[in-house]
């Protein structure tokens, strides 16, 4: 009897765990079919980069991967994050830190949505690494995966955005 209820329990785990991830892949796959994709070029990319707060071309690297890129609009965008798995994963110290956050974030965008317009941010002067999203108005934003919120240049020590490397 015992095991049976150990066996019931896991069960029962196993069966909330597989209902929200039904749920989530049907609000994926309805984000999808609702994303308007419109691309950009690499000058386009560098000027939305170029217009973040605090941003110097002569302290930052960057390293650019396509030649085109797809964008949409920040409520778009939104809908991406709202649906995104990553923020549920646990810190691990050396790991699955900063920086695993920031290339799983990026790499399920594309993977998901048909997105390249997420850059990966190693801001040297704050010591993390976080996302810079590009939209289709010509703007971008910083991001931080592990919480799921738009970050401000300069709002804490980690997020001193001074000098560092951006891949897109």
């Amino acid at each position: 009897m015992t095991q049976w209820i150990t066996k019931n329990r896991r069960w029962t785990r196993r069966s909330s765990n597989l209902i929200s991830r039904f749920r989530r892949t049907r609000r994926r796959k309805q984000t999808q079919k609702k994303t308007l994709l419109v691309h950009m070029t690499i000058p386009d990319i560098q000027r939305a980069i170029e217009g973040i707060k605090g941003y110097r071309n002569s302290d930052w690297q960057r390293i650019v991967l396509d030649n085109k890129y797809w964008v949409c609009t920040k409520t778009e965008f939104q809908r991406v994050v709202n649906t995104n798995t990553i923020n549920e994963k646990q810190y691990v110290l050396d790991q699955f830190d900063c920086d695993n956050f920031a290339f799983a974030f990026k790499a399920q965008v594309a993977m998901n949505y048909n997105l390249n317009n997420v850059g990966l941010v190693i801001d040297n002067s704050g010591g993390h690494a976080y996302n810079v999203v590009v939209f289709n108005n010509g703007t971008a934003e910083l991001f931080e995966p592990q919480t799921d919120r738009w970050i401000t240049p300069g709002e804490s020590k980690m997020y001193s955005f001074k000098k560092g490397i951006i891949i897109l």
